[in-house]
This record gives structure tokens, C-alpha cells and sequence, in this order.
């Protein structure tokens, strides 16, 4: 009795195969991406949330931070935000930033004891080597980065300059290298005075002092935000946490006059970002 023949599955069958499930993967990505967009942009938002509260609770608390000065005559003795960068160091670079000044508001007070505020930048580099997940947008991408780096920066107002300016220079934002501010300073408002802008362009290390996390806005370098921008970070949108602890989406084609506008804290401008 002969035996029946077993047939494989030919070679045009495997490529049909293969052709279907690739139309599939293909079909199916934008539909994650949909998905994973608007989560990644509910997450950021938080992280927004979670640093403007810890700014407040900085303030609302008065802790003081060694080496925090200048010696600026005009330094506020009443309870402030914190400055940008604080301990010894001959540039904003060689110092510790905000960032380190905050994390005990973070529920990240474990990290913040390894810090030493004498030592400096280059003297705190273990514990500058901690990744902090409130830091980092979800949409970001950090892959190529060689240290702990933000994608959130601290407005110091219109101009390149603005971080090193003293207190009460016209187009001061909220935050200076060595300057303090109060909520009384912020004049226009803390509704409507940008304290942190979301970027994806010259990412740094998140403890360490200078533009990683504290920028000046120049509102000639246009478009202000987008790809290969200043600021930027979601598809069409940009996050902006607002003084009074407020989170704005800000549309990538923002007027730069407007957005300047919002992160001065006295100009007397009308700070419309919509």
C-alpha cells in the first residue's frame, strides 16, 4: 500500500506569510504610538507637577543652602526659591544646580545626603551619577547620554545673559545663577510667569550648575521650539510650569514675543500663550 506523501510549506507560502505579518507590525504601530504618546505626556506633565510643588515647598520651608550667594547686597532675607547653582566653584558649571537643592521635596532625600555642598560639582560626581526619574521626560530619549542628564530647564528670563544678571535687571525671569527670588518679586503674576520649560536640545547633567538646567531666552532665535530647538519635547506641544504651580501646554509655533513675555516676572507685559 503506498504511503501518502507529506507535504511542507513551500518557500512562496513562508515569504506570503512573512508579507502578512509585516502589514500587520505596520498597521499596528502608529495605533502604540497613539497610545504611548499621550501616556508619556500625562507622565511629563506630572513630573512638571512634582518639580513646581518642590520649588514651593523650598520656598514655603526657608532651607538654607551653603555657599547659596554672591554676597549680592540685594538677596532677599525672607524665604526664596532657590538660586540656580550653589556652592564654591569659579563658574556656574563648577557648582551644584537647583536640582540637588530640591530633592529633598522630591521624596529623594536618600540622594540628597550623599551630596556635600563644599565639595562642588566635581567633588559630588558619585552622587551626581544618580539617575532621577522626576527629571526625565518618558518621551526623551537618553540613550546616547553619558551622565544623568533633565529635559527640564529653569527660565532666567529674556536674553542669554539672564542667568548671571543680578536682582532687579529688566528681563529677569525666575531663577539666577546667584539670585533668589520671592513670589512678591514675581510682579506679573505667578499664573502667568513661566518658571520651567521641557527641551531636548543641550542636554547636561541634572546636578551640575549652568545651562543644563538653567537658560536664558533668546525670543530672536527662532522658531523658539520643534525639533533641533531650544525647547520642545511632544508632537505639536511643549510643556511649560507656570510660577504659581500651574502646567501649560504650549503649541510648538508659539509667538516668541508672547513667550517672552511670560517668562519675565516684571516686565508688565501680557503674557498670552495660547
Amino acid at each position: 500500500m503506498p504511503r501518502p506523501s507529506r507535504q511542507g510549506i513551500t518557500l512562496i507560502e513562508v515569504i506570503v506569510v512573512i508579507a502578512i505579518v509585516a502589514v500587520l507590525i505596520g498597521l499596528m504601530l502608529p495605533a502604540v504610538r497613539r497610545v504611548r504618546e499621550p501616556a508619556a505626556r500625562a507622565r511629563c506633565r506630572n513630573n512638571f507637577k512634582q518639580l513646581l510643588l518642590a520649588l514651593h515647598n523650598y520656598e514655603s520651608n526657608g532651607r538654607p543652602i551653603p555657599f547659596s550667594s554672591s554676597g549680592d547686597p540685594d538677596q532677599p532675607t525672607s524665604p526664596s526659591f532657590p538660586p540656580g547653582c550653589f556652592g564654591p566653584g569659579a563658574v556656574p558649571e563648577d557648582r551644584l544646580s537647583w536640582m540637588v537643592a530640591v530633592l529633598p521635596y522630591l521624596e529623594q532625600d536618600a540622594v540628597f545626603r550623599q551630596f556635600d555642598a563644599a565639595g562642588g560639582y566635581a567633588g559630588n560626581l558619585p552622587a551626581a551619577q544618580t539617575w532621577v526619574r522626576t527629571y526625565l521626560c518618558p518621551a526623551g530619549d537618553v540613550a546616547l547620554a553619558a551622565d544623568p542628564v533633565t529635559h527640564y530647564v529653569a527660565m532666567a528670563g529674556v536674553g542669554l545673559d539672564a542667568p548671571g544678571r543680578p536682582a532687579g535687571a529688566a528681563g529677569n525671569g525666575f531663577m539666577g545663577y546667584d539670585r533668589r527670588t520671592t513670589p512678591a518679586m514675581i510682579r506679573d503674576g505667578t499664573s502667568g510667569t513661566v518658571a520651567l520649560l521641557e527641551t531636548r536640545a543641550g542636554l547636561g547633567p541634572w546636578a551640575r550648575g549652568g545651562a543644563s538646567n538653567l537658560r536664558g531666552f533668546d525670543p530672536a532665535d527662532v522658531p523658539p521650539a520643534g525639533d533641533g530647538r531650544p525647547y520642545g519635547g511632544h508632537p505639536g506641544v511643549f510643556h511649560a510650569g507656570m510660577a504659581d504651580g500651574s502646567v501649560r501646554s504650549v503649541r510648538l509655533s508659539v509667538d516668541p514675543n508672547r513667550l517672552a513675555a511670560a517668562i519675565t516676572i516684571a516686565g508688565g507685559d501680557r503674557a498670552d500663550l495660547d
